[in-house]
């Protein structure tokens, strides 16, 4: 069995992999999520993972999808070779605009895959209501050892770690507004500052802080040393991966009132309007109830790392049903 991604990197992908014990592939040339050359890179791209399929003859293949060209590849490999293959799709190519393009095919290739990997119940409905077969997978939990990290400060804040990468469906804005009126409490906002809004990052109040890209260490001693960890979205079926990082260092969360997140995060989660007056009243929900939240978190991360094991168990055993004799 073998891994492939287009990418240069991708965490859910390297991580499946090493759970799999598969070999894992990047296949990427040229920029990185420019669609104005993603023609010129899917032609390479393509040759490239035939030349790597054919070198390695695996009995099987996990593919990551987006791009759907990378599926369709590994597809019509497994017609001319007869190899099965694994399609893990992420969810925002079946409901993002970008890729509405591609629904079609996206139908075709969960049809002609051996399993499909999806990270939410509605999804996995969606494969069926297809003729696909699929089962659910979230982010596999991950397991950090609080102990060798930083611990909170003892400077009077009650401090919250905002996790985003600046995307169109993240109001962070709204979060900076929000601050203002919330001087006890501090704002460490993750992500490339260059992404984003130069009018918001320079008339943010003093309790916001912009923390930059951190990766590692730097990223889970940020989390570690807050009060809670807040991650927002405009969009109503994704599963924030943020959240599922505030629950490896066991702390509360304040998520968007969106179905999918209300759905998975069931414990030590404050839920919150995108709106000002919905930020501030969470927050200070967040405060008045931090032991407790404490608790149900902990509790939650046990839950959900029990049922995503058994959900992996027969993701293995389906693999091991390809295995000839």
């Amino acid at each position: 069995m073998i891994t492939i991604v287009w990418a240069p990197h991708e965490e859910r992908t390297a991580t499946f992999a090493k759970r799999l014990k598969s070999p894992l592939f990047n296949i990427h040339y040229l920029l990185y999520k420019r669609p104005f050359i993603a023609p010129l890179k899917y032609i390479a791209q393509w040759f490239k993972t035939w030349l790597v399929l054919f070198q390695q003859r695996p009995n099987i293949v996990y593919i990551t999808n987006p791009p759907p060209v990378a599926a369709l590849c590994v597809a019509v490999y497994g017609m001319v070779s007869r190899t099965p293959f694994i399609m893990d799709t992420h969810s925002p190519t079946l409901f993002n605009k970008k890729w509405g393009w591609s629904v079609p095919l996206q139908r075709v290739l969960a049809r002609r895959a051996y399993i499909n990997i999806v990270d939410q119940t509605r999804f996995k409905n969606l494969m069926e209501s297809w003729n696909a077969r699929a089962i659910v997978l979230e982010n596999p939990p991950k397991n950090i050892d609080t102990d060798r990290l930083k611990g909170k400060s003892s400077d009077g804040y009650f401090d919250i770690t905002v996790v985003t990468i600046f995307a169109s469906d993240e109001p962070i804005d709204i979060i900076v507004e929000a601050a203002k009126q919330l001087p006890d409490f501090r704002f460490y906002i993750l992500g490339d500052k260059a992404r984003a809004k130069r009018s918001m990052v320079d008339n943010a109040p003093e309790n916001v802080i912009f923390t930059g890209y951190l990766h590692k260490d730097d990223y889970w001693n940020r989390l570690n040393s807050s009060n809670a960890v807040m991650t927002l979205t405009t969009h109503a079926y994704s599963l924030l991966a943020g959240g599922q990082d505030g629950v490896a260092v066991n702390k509360p969360l304040m998520l968007s009132k969106q179905p999918t997140l209300t759905a998975y995060f069931t414990k030590g989660t404050v839920f919150v309007e995108n709106t000002v007056e919905g930020i501030l009243e969470g927050v200070r929900q967040a405060k008045a109830n931090e032991p407790r939240l404490i608790q149900e978190v902990i509790e939650l991360g046990r839950e959900q790392a029990k049922h995503w094991e058994s959900n992996f168990q027969e993701l293995l055993a389906l693999i091991d049903a390809t295995k000839k004799p």
